[in-house]
C-alpha cells in the first residue's frame, strides 16, 4: 500500500516531479519531426499531427513548474495568454486531431458525405470561435465562448470523436489497430477528467498525469501507425524497383547473347568465304555481307526495342498501382484497359519490321491517353493529318514516334505552369520530294532551361529515349535504302524566349498512291 501511495504522490506532482516536462519535450520533438516528414514526403496526415502535437504541447507549458519558461507563464502577460489561447486551442486540437485521423486512414475514399457534413461543422465552428475569441480578447467578462464550448462545442466534438471512430472501424487497413487503439487512449484520458468534475473534485495539476499519460501512450501508438504506413510504401517501392532491374538485366542478356551468337555466325562465313575461288568469293562475300548486315540491323532493332519497352511499361504500372492504393476502381479499370490495349498492339507487332503510319498513328494515341490521364488530363493533345495522304500506304518502324512525344511531355511539359499543349501534324513535305513530315510540336520550357534543371540535380538521369531512336532510324535507313532523318528546333517569341520545341521527321514516300491525291489538287 505504501508502494501505491508512493506511485499516486508521483503522478499527482507530475508538473512538479519532470514528467510534464518530459511529455512537453515529446510533443515538440513530434511537431519538428513529422514537419519534416511533410516537406519530406508532402503527405498531409504529417501536417495535420505534426501541428497537433504543438498545439497540446503549447497547451500544457503553461502547467510544468520548475523549467526555464515557467517564469514566463506565471507572469501577468503569460497568464493573459494561457486564458486567451486555452479555447482556440481545444478547437485546434480536436480539427487537427480529426483530419489526421481522416487523411492517414483515407476515409473520404468511403465515407464522403459523412466528411462533407464534418467539414461543415469546422467551418462553421471556426468562424465562430474566432469572432468570440476576439469578443473575449477586448472584454474579459464575456462569457459567451465558455457556454459556446461547453453546450456546443464539447457535445458535438464527442459525435464527431465517436463518428470518426466509427469510421474507421468499417476500414481495412493494416493500421487501423493503432489508429483506434490511440483513440480509444485519447478519449478515456478526457472521460477521466471529465468523470472527476462530476465527483466535484477540481481538476487541478494534481490529476494533469491523466492526460500526461494518454497523451504519451496515444502519440506512441499514432507513431507506430505512421511508422508501419512508411514501411509498407517503402516495401511496394522497392518491389517495383526490383521488377524493374529483373527486367533491364534479363534485356542486357538477351542483347548480350544475340551479339554474340552473330558474331560466331560472322565468324564462321568468313572462314567459309575465304575457302572459295577470288571470282566467286568475291560475289558470295558481297551477298553474303549484305545478308547477316541486315540480319545484325533487324537484331539490334529488336534489341533497341526491347529496351524501350520497360521504360514507359514501369510508368504504367507505377501509375495503376496508385490508383489501386487510393482505391479509385473507376481509374484503376479504365486505365488498365487503356494499358492492355496498349500492350496487345506492342505483342501484335513486336515480330514486323515496319508497320504502316496510321497503326503507328493509332498506338501512339493510346500511349498519349495513358500519359495524358497520368498527368490528370490537363495536356491537350491533337492529332492531325493532311486528308489528301493516304497514311495507311507509309512504311515506318514500329513505336518510332513514341520517344519523341515522351521526351516532350518529361522535358517539356511536366514543369511548365498553365495551359499544356502537344501536336502531331502529318504533311506533305515542300523541301523534300516524294516525302511526308511528320511535326511533334510542344509549348513547354524548352531546351535550355531542362539543361539548366538537369544540371541543377545531379541525381537527374538523361533519357536515352532520343539516341534510341536515332540508332533505330539510322538502321533501318540502311535496310530498307530510304533515308529517314529528324530534327529539333526550340521555339522562341518575339522577345527570344523559349515558347517550346518542335521536332521534324521526314519519312520517304516509295508509293505513288500515297500523294496521288494531291498531286490530282
Amino acid at each position: 500500500m505504501e508502494g501505491k501511495s508512493h506511485i499516486l504522490e508521483f503522478l499527482e506532482n507530475s508538473s512538479q516531479n519532470g514528467l510534464g516536462f518530459f511529455v512537453v519535450a515529446v510533443l515538440f520533438y513530434l511537431f519538428v519531426f513529422f514537419l519534416i516528414q511533410y516537406f519530406q514526403h508532402q503527405k498531409r496526415f504529417y501536417l495535420w499531427y505534426s501541428l497537433y502535437a504543438l498545439v497540446n504541447g503549447v497547451s500544457l507549458m503553461r502547467h510544468v513548474k520548475g523549467v526555464f519558461f515557467s517564469d514566463f507563464f506565471q507572469s501577468s502577460e503569460g497568464l493573459r495568454f494561457s486564458i486567451d489561447f486555452h479555447y482556440p486551442a481545444q478547437y485546434l486540437g480536436t480539427f487537427l486531431f480529426t483530419y489526421f485521423v481522416v487523411e492517414i486512414m483515407r476515409l473520404r475514399e468511403n465515407f464522403p458525405r459523412a466528411l462533407k457534413i464534418i467539414d461543415y461543422y469546422y467551418g462553421a465552428s471556426a468562424a465562430l470561435y474566432l469572432m468570440l475569441s476576439t469578443l473575449f480578447i477586448f472584454d474579459q467578462q464575456n462569457m459567451m465562448i465558455r457556454y459556446y464550448h461547453a453546450f456546443v462545442h464539447i457535445p458535438l466534438g464527442y459525435v464527431v470523436f465517436f463518428w470518426t471512430l466509427y469510421m474507421v472501424s468499417k476500414k481495412r487497413m493494416i493500421i487501423k489497430p493503432y489508429i483506434l487503439s490511440g483513440m480509444l487512449v485519447l478519449g478515456i484520458s478526457y472521460l477521466l477528467l471529465f468523470l472527476t468534475t462530476i465527483k466535484g473534485v477540481t481538476v487541478d495539476d494534481n490529476y494533469l498525469y491523466i492526460f500526461y499519460i494518454g497523451i504519451l501512450v496515444e502519440s506512441l501508438l499514432f507513431a507506430l501507425a505512421i511508422g508501419l504506413e512508411q514501411k509498407m510504401v517503402y516495401i511496394e517501392n522497392v518491389a517495383i524497383q526490383k521488377k524493374l532491374v529483373s527486367q533491364l538485366e534479363e534485356n542486357q542478356i538477351i542483347k548480350n547473347g544475340i551479339n554474340r551468337a552473330l558474331s560466331e555466325k560472322l565468324e564462321l562465313t568468313k572462314t567459309n568465304v575465304l575457302e572459295l575461288s577470288e571470282e566467286a568469293q568475291r560475289e558470295r562475300t558481297e551477298k553474303l555481307t549484305l545478308k547477316f548486315e541486315n540480319k545484325f540491323s533487324q537484331l539490334r532493332l529488336d534489341a533497341l526495342r526491347s529496351q524501350m519497352n520497360p521504360h514507359f511499361i514501369f510508368n504504367a504500372l507505377n501509375s495503376i498501382k496508385s490508383y489501386l492504393i487510393e482505391n479509385d476502381q473507376e481509374n484503376a479499370i479504365y486505365y488498365l484497359g487503356r494499358f492492355s490495349k496498349l500492350i496487345r498492339s506492342l505483342l501484335e507487332n513486336s515480330r514486323k519490321e515496319e508497320i504502316s503510319l496510321a497503326e503507328e498513328l493509332d498506338t501512339l494515341e493510346v500511349y498519349m491517353e495513358i500519359e495524358s490521364d497520368r498527368f490528370k488530363n490537363n495536356i491537350d493533345v491533337t492529332i492531325d493529318v493532311d486528308e489528301s495522304l493516304d497514311i495507311s500506304e507509309v512504311k515506318v518502324p514500329v513505336m518510332f514516334l513514341q520517344p519523341f512525344v515522351e521526351n516532350a511531355i518529361w522535358h517539356g511539359l511536366t514543369t511548365k505552369r498553365g495551359k499544356k499543349e502537344l501536336s502531331i501534324l502529318v504533311n506533305k513535305s515542300e523541301d523534300y520530294l516524294n516525302s511526308i513530315i511528320i511535326r511533334i510540336k510542344d509549348n513547354g520550357i524548352g531546351r535550355q532551361a531542362t539543361l539548366k534543371r538537369n544540371a541543377q540535380n545531379p541525381l537527374k538521369k538523361q533519357s536515352l529515349g532520343l539516341k534510341l531512336i536515332a540508332d533505330r532510324l539510322e538502321l533501318f535507313s540502311k535496310k530498307s535504302n530510304r533515308k529517314y532523318s529528324f530534327q529539333i528546333k526550340d521555339l522562341v517569341d518575339t522577345n527570344g524566349k523559349p515558347v517550346g520545341t518542335v521536332v521534324s521527321i521526314i519519312i520517304p514516300i516509295t508509293s505513288f498512291a500515297v500523294l496521288q491525291n494531291t498531286n490530282k489538287d
